[in-house]
């Protein structure tokens, strides 16, 4: 019998193996070819076999029981050895602009009031290759104060882009380490967390071209550790920090109100303490966020569907009543921290006027705690949103195909309406009195 249960055990694992050689495929492909936007359809086909191994693993770690999932130490060695891996890979261009804000901070400058393309300062631009690099250079900068900190911190180490990324790699594999520690406190193995570190869309967004959300991801895994804790000021700090580092962690204030109102002074004494080095700007640290949000419009799905209705202004005030009322209605629930975090991220990335594809990433991260399909479909179908980039290759602009938002929301709806379908007929199987006549 024993010889039968471990065989069975042994199957069982087998999806979890082949999973991590599917990524970690993925991975290698990514690696050799350096800059994955001069060879999408290559890059594009590792995705899918990447996506493949990843769904192998998700389902494994709903199926197979904890004890047929290795060690967790070995998993982290696994995905530290993943980032590493990818490390020398070409960035996105957003993370020129990180370094040159890094590096006009060096010299004094606020970079909320100094636009790239306007800078004639030859201490700012001579040989500098960051510079021409920057995307939108007629706006100043739009990421928010403990953001523009750390650039400048990262500056102190020279002016290549990466420096800025070998340190955003970092801050997300504590975040990664964070999110394992929750989980066993929540008395769950923490190897739920890849859910999140093997998924091709996080490894993508931060491995490879190093975007700044780390920042917030790292701050949302302490916020919920002292939130489990009930260490509600810690909590409310970390929030703070969440919110200068991204600012659309704002959707999280109401879960604190509903928990602890006054803790809401921690909050805000991180924010006003990330800004006061940038005072001097004013109101105008807003400039290009407002600016941007404003006049630009990409993949977003309810200002898209409500646009032709509504109009473009009033599309965006409906999404944004939506989720202002869904994060109230989430709040009244109580739910704990990661769970309210992946709902509410959830709205806001659906509500948003533009989308990128690391945007997905903020509900990613605590995945775990919602369980719907739907939403990893959404994350693996994000390999159309790479097609912006190879029409930049070819053209020199960045501008997104009309048919990627049907390719990619397509996928997403049908796997809700499915998932849907299935848990309600689940549902009245297990309780068969749902279906008899209320009358």
């Amino acid at each position: 019998m024993g010889t039968t249960k471990d065989s069975n055990g042994a199957e069982l694992a087998k999806p979890i193996v082949v999973g991590w050689l599917l990524v970690i495929g993925f991975v290698v492909t990514c690696a050799i070819l350096g800059e994955y936007r001069q060879n999408l359809r290559v890059f594009q086909l590792a995705w899918v076999v990447g996506a493949v191994g990843f769904g192998l693993i998700a389902h494994a770690l709903f199926r197979v029981d904890a004890a047929r999932w290795g060690s967790w130490s070995m998993w982290m060695v696994g995905i530290v050895a993943i980032r590493l891996a990818l490390l020398h890979t070409v960035p996105s261009d957003d993370l020129h602009r990180y370094v040159w804000e890094g590096k006009i901070q060096r010299y004094g400058a606020n970079p909320y009031t100094t636009i790239p393309q306007d800078s004639n300062d030859p201490l700012l631009i001579r040989e500098d290759p960051n510079w021409p690099l920057i995307n939108h250079p007629d706006y100043p900068a739009i990421y928010p104060p403990l953001s523009q900190l750390v650039f400048r911190l990262t500056s102190a180490f020279g002016d290549s882009v990466y420096i800025v990324k070998g340190f955003l790699v970092l801050i997300e594999l504590l975040a990664i380490a964070a999110l394992g520690h929750l989980l066993v406190l929540l008395g769950r193995a923490p190897h739920w967390a890849a859910i999140y570190a093997l998924c091709p869309l996080a490894i993508t967004s931060f491995a490879i071209d190093g975007h700044q959300d780390t920042l917030m991801l790292l701050a949302l895994a302490g916020a919920s550790i002292c939130a489990h804790r009930q260490q509600f000021v810690k909590c409310a700090l970390l929030i703070g920090v969440a919110i200068s580092a991204k600012t659309v962690a704002i959707v999280l204030l109401p879960w604190l109100v509903f928990r602890r109102p006054a803790a809401l002074l921690a909050t805000l004494a991180v924010m006003v303490g990330c800004y006061l080095p940038y005072s001097d700007a004013g109101w105008h640290v807003f400039d290009s966020l407002l600016r941007f949000g404003d006049s630009t419009a990409s993949l977003g799905a309810m200002v898209t569907i409500a646009k032709p209705i509504a109009g473009d202004r009033g599309a965006r005030m409906i999404a944004a009543l939506i989720v202002a009322g869904f994060a109230i209605y989430l709040s009244a629930k109580r739910l704990d921290l990661p769970r309210f975090a992946t709902r509410v991220y959830a709205a806001l990335f659906l509500a948003l006027p533009v989308v990128h594809a690391w945007y997905l990433t903020w509900f990613l991260f605590f995945a775990w705690s919602r369980g719907r399909v739907a939403w990893l479909v959404l994350c693996v179908a994000a390999m159309v949103y790479f097609e912006a980039d190879g029409h930049r290759v070819r053209t020199g602009e960045w501008i997104m195909p009309t048919w990627v938002f049907a390719a990619w929301y397509a996928p997403f709806a049908a796997a809700w309406l499915v998932e849907s379908l299935w848990n309600k007929r689940k549902d009245n199987r297990d309780n068969p009195h749902l279906d008899s006549d209320s009358g």
